[in-house]
């Protein structure tokens, strides 16, 4: 049984950029509770249908409830385009619109998938959540996969080529919807007389 730690971070957005090279390139993480430790956590990329190349990228410090993480594959690019720094780069996330990404949380036992974007086993390329210069972005109220099933419903989608001629997402006609989950549905306790 997955801790109910691995519930405190959540995949929000996956974006391959239109700067020279493809980039930037990353992912967005939301967290929706505290955060001690996020060495527990992990990500990882199934490029081009591949299957799952387990955990390649450990995160590191802490984080507060409703930070952003943004971990992407260069910071010069990135902070041009987005108009701020990333919170940690990694050659891992040298992704492409067809690549899936996995979240990883250690529960004692190993790295296990608690969320995941895409279809680890099927190329990207020309499916609906093709994201080749363009982004993908997690609908708000919805909660993370069903830990490796990918819940395709719960994702909007810029479609490929969206971001094509754009230099920052600013003055993009479609831009990244960064920084725009909200988890607060998922979190309300209903109180009082239910009425039966």
């Amino acid at each position: 049984i997955t801790s109910l730690n691995a519930q405190d971070l959540i995949l929000t957005a996956v974006y391959d950029g239109p700067l020279s090279g493809g980039i930037p390139k990353g992912v967005e993480l939301y967290v929706i509770s505290d955060i001690t430790d996020l060495s527990k956590y992990a990500l990882g990329s199934a490029n081009n249908g591949g299957g799952t190349d387990g955990a390649e990228y450990t995160l590191s410090g802490s984080a507060s409830a409703g930070d952003y993480l943004y971990i992407a594959s260069e910071s010069t690019q990135f902070t041009s385009f987005f108009g701020f720094a990333p919170t940690a780069t990694s050659g891992f996330m040298e992704v492409n619109g067809d690549d899936a990404i996995e979240l990883f949380y250690d529960d004692g036992t190993g790295m296990v998938v608690i969320d995941v974007f895409g279809d680890i086993s099927v190329d990207g390329t020309g499916e609906a959540w093709d994201y080749q210069d363009g982004w993908a972005s997690r609908k708000s109220f919805t909660n993370k996969s069903n830990n490796s099933t990918w819940t395709i419903g719960n994702w909007n989608f810029s479609g490929a080529n969206a971001l094509d001629g754009e230099t920052t997402n600013a003055a993009a006609s479609t831009p990244i919807p960064i920084g725009n989950y909200d988890f607060s549905a998922l979190n309300t306790v209903i109180t009082g007389d239910a009425g039966w």
